[in-house]
């Protein structure tokens, strides 16, 4: 079985943040953006400063926002979530206050509120909320920690700066942005070995490691859903245990035209893995005619 290593992960404390809630590990990686990400969260969970996470859907965010409240002396207090995609905007006050503050602001007390969809909410609410920090902090001495995320590319650049200096006033912002699994290519044998041996078990699996050509392959894929489909898709593999499956599956949502060579240059993939790439969309494509040619058969394809 391949063994993961990690400095980050030395300590009982650490391997509960990577791990907590029983999700996949969306941050192991060798990319220096998100290495760089894991150091300022350690560095920032066990204070009072609010953390703004910022990437696509399923990169990880609420992993990583119960793993900043994990790791902090509030581990024992609430941890409390309002995910604001999933209700009406005219809702989102009412959820944080009900009866004044008995809403969702009030359960968390001391602990941490973490609200995802943060660039919904009016300025009326955000000041409302600043201020009932503050009251915490000067009546009871103890202050609720916000981590708070939105969602790109739905915000451009100019709009996200506009956005953590509003929320300064909250005692400090750290701002932290998780690339999404396209743009990291060789994180991908790391993410989907780890899956794979982690739920290999609960399926009765007897697989160990995945196929160096069923690797290209999934790192040729967009993974629009980032982490979260990439557990999902390896979670199906180990069931069906059926690369040609998962391949057709994958290859039916690819877009028609792979991105130019010049697109994926200038955007600074390096050519190793432009390579990579081509030869698993070429090795794809090669598998689905043969098996077309043998009607499916794969010991004759």
């Amino acid at each position: 079985m391949m063994e993961l290593h990690d400095p980050m992960l030395s300590d009982t404390a650490t391997t509960q943040y990577w791990e907590v809630g029983g999700h996949p590990n969306f941050l192991l990686s060798v990319d220096e953006r998100v290495i760089a990400a894991r150091e300022r969260l350690s560095q920032v969970a066990d204070t009072s400063l609010t953390v703004l996470l910022c990437g696509e859907r399923g990169v990880g965010k609420e992993m990583v926002a119960r793993g900043i409240h994990e790791l902090s002396g509030r581990r024992e207090k609430p941890f409390v979530t309002l995910n604001c995609y999933a209700i009406p905007r005219a809702s989102i006050e009412r959820e944080l206050f009900e009866n004044g503050f008995a809403g969702k602001a009030g359960t968390a007390e001391d602990g941490t509120l973490y609200i995802h969809g943060i660039e919904l909410l009016s300025r009326e609410v955000r000041d409302r909320l600043v201020g009932w920090k503050r009251d915490r902090v000067e009546g009871a001495g103890q202050e609720p920690r916000f981590v708070l995320s939105c969602e790109q590319p739905s915000l451009d650049a100019d709009s996200l700066s506009t956005l953590e200096r509003s929320w300064s006033v909250a005692g400090g912002v750290v701002r932290i942005d998780i690339p999404p699994l396209r743009d990291r290519p060789e994180d991908i044998p790391l993410l989907a070995n780890h899956i794979l041996q982690k739920y290999g078990p609960f399926y009765g699996s007897r697989i160990r490691t995945l196929r160096s050509g069923f690797l290209r392959f999934l790192q040729s894929y967009r993974w629009p859903g980032n982490g979260r489909e990439l557990e999902r898709v390896i979670r199906r593999f180990l069931v069906v245990e059926d690369e040609e499956a998962i391949r057709e599956e994958l290859g039916s949502k690819q877009p028609t035209q792979d991105a130019p060579i010049d697109q994926m240059l200038e955007s600074g993939v390096e050519l190793k893995d432009i390579v990579a790439r081509e030869v698993a969309r070429v090795e794809s494509r090669a598998i689905s005619y043969a098996l077309r040619r043998a009607r499916w058969n794969k010991k004759r394809a």
